[in-house]
């Protein structure tokens, strides 16, 4: 089956209904299924995830933080598979090399080496970080 990582602006667009990317996201979770990928996260996509819902309901005073956080969190779990990045010393001296041959930020190295740790064929995000990733058809980027 093939597999598709879900950045997490893609997550957070998903779950936030004000977002300008909102009906965007949730077509392309649509297409994605319907194409067939399974949908995949990290641990770190999960953690920008938290990050970014969290301060957006403080920011709106939210009651039942925590208990609104859950909920999220296990929405998101329902449709994708965590999968983790690798854990050796190699593993992790890889994440410089990706950040200069693909000119990525370390964030966005740490989520390539997650997709090619684990071999997942696709990734879908909003951001343009991937630009030299998609130029060599590492990965194919949805947006």
């Amino acid at each position: 089956m093939k597999a598709c990582y879900l950045d997490a602006n893609v997550l957070i667009a998903f779950k936030n209904e004000e977002s300008p990317f909102h009906s965007r996201s949730i077509s392309l979770l649509e297409n994605l299924l319907e194409k067939g990928y399974f949908l995949v996260v990290s641990p770190l996509v999960l953690d920008e995830f938290l990050y970014v819902v969290a301060y957006f309901l403080k920011i709106k005073k939210e009651k039942d933080l925590y208990k609104k956080l859950n909920k999220s969190l296990k929405d998101i779990l329902q449709i994708a598979k965590v999968v983790n990045p690798p854990t050796s010393r190699r593993g992790q001296l890889r994440v410089v090399e990706l950040m200069e041959k693909y000119n990525l930020h370390p964030r966005d190295a740490f989520h390539l080496l997650v997709i090619l740790f684990a071999k997942i064929e696709a990734c879908a995000t909003f951001d343009k970080d991937f630009v030299e990733v998609e130029k060599e058809k590492l990965v194919k980027i949805f947006n």
